[in-house]
């Protein structure tokens, strides 16, 4: 969301008062500008006739608009103005953003129009150049040190024996992968940890990086409503993460308080204003006949849901899985660690 806001203004055109101001404060709250309110047709015309720059604008729009007219609105369309109508969409947060996110589509390049155009781009004058997607990995879990940081070591230098990887701690509360980095025995020189220790690093770090796979530890999350309309730099950074993710691993230990903990989030999960993959895991699973029960009810709550269930290890954290480790008493681990790489590499764009 972050580096949508230079290049984004938006202008809302929405006659009815309580949902024009629903909408604003909505998009407000995820940092979006709101530089103009249209109240009929005529200002609107009048407002977007007069705009200059080079600055993206968006005009969220319902056609109860006082005097509205399709027409009129489609010929102020052009490559700097992006039109997206809310009729027939529910006033619900989740549903709006999904709507307006899959309405909005950035394009890679934008080309100025020659001098002598009067403002309507050709199709084929906008063209966009095939780049690298980034790739976010961002895990999260239940409190109580599931093994975020063990996994996301693991994961990162299972993932660095054929890229480049970055690795972030930003579990504000915990922080671990430096120290476990550091006493990792057969660490890939491929990974690296980026130091998010500071407030100021991770209000300003971008995380997202297109020549590397980027690792984020995020610890644990709390309630994701409140996620969603906190204004304060933590929530800001959870919210820029989450943005900027392309799979969300979600940990939880074996136990029945961390499957509490796993259902609520499930409920949860769609009020997030964007449409994550997500990765669950039961991390540190024995043999016991009660291990055996929390796996059984486990798979049967992410049923449907990509999930793994991995193997209880004591070494895991200094004896990292790789691709070239062939060592027995590892295999599963490995395996597993294998898999999950695997699955989240085909979620990427």
């Amino acid at each position: 969301m972050r580096s949508e806001i230079p290049q984004l203004e938006v202008v809302t055109a929405i006659s009815d008062a309580d949902c024009e101001d629903f909408v604003s404060q909505l998009l407000f709250s995820q940092g979006w500008s709101i530089i103009y309110r249209a109240i009929d047709m005529a200002s609107l015309e009048i407002f977007l006739s007069s705009r200059g720059g080079s600055i993206r604008t968006v005009v969220i729009f319902k056609s109860d608009l006082p005097d509205f007219n399709a027409d009129s609105l489609a010929a102020l369309e052009s490559f700097k103005v992006t039109q997206i109508s809310l009729d027939g969409i529910e006033t619900n947060s989740h549903k709006l953003m999904t709507h307006i996110r899959s309405q909005l589509r950035l394009p890679l390049i934008f080309q100025s129009p020659e001098p002598n155009t009067l403002g309507r781009l050709d199709s084929s004058a906008t063209r966009a150049i095939p780049v690298k997607q980034p790739c976010v990995i961002t895990l999260t879990g239940t409190v109580g040190s599931p093994g975020r940081s063990s996994v996301a070591l693991n994961l990162g230098n299972y993932l660095a024996a054929s890229s480049q990887v970055q690795i972030f701690d930003a579990d504000t509360r915990a922080p671990s992968l430096e120290y476990l980095t550091g006493r990792a025995l057969n660490i890939n020189q491929s990974l690296k940890f980026v130091d998010l220790s500071s407030s100021e690093a991770r209000s300003e770090k971008k995380i997202s990086d297109n020549s590397k796979i980027s690792i984020v530890d995020l610890g644990s999350l709390p309630p994701l409503d409140e996620v969603v309309n906190d204004r304060r730099w933590q929530a800001g950074f959870i919210n820029r993460t989450l943005e900027e993710t392309t799979t969300l691993i979600y940990l939880c230990k074996s136990n029945g308080l961390s499957l509490i903990r796993l259902e609520k989030f499930m409920g949860q999960f769609p009020v997030l204003l964007r449409k994550i993959p997500i990765i669950y895991i039961l991390n540190q699973s024995g043999n016991t006949r009660e291990d055996r029960a929390l796996s059984t009810r486990f798979s049967k709550m992410s049923t449907g849901e990509k999930s793994f269930i991995l193997p209880r290890r004591e070494d895991i954290n200094s004896n990292l899985a790789s691709p070239a480790k062939r060592e027995n008493s590892f295999s599963k681990a490995i395996a597993e660690i294998g898999r999950l790489a695997q699955e989240v590499q085909e979620f990427q764009p």
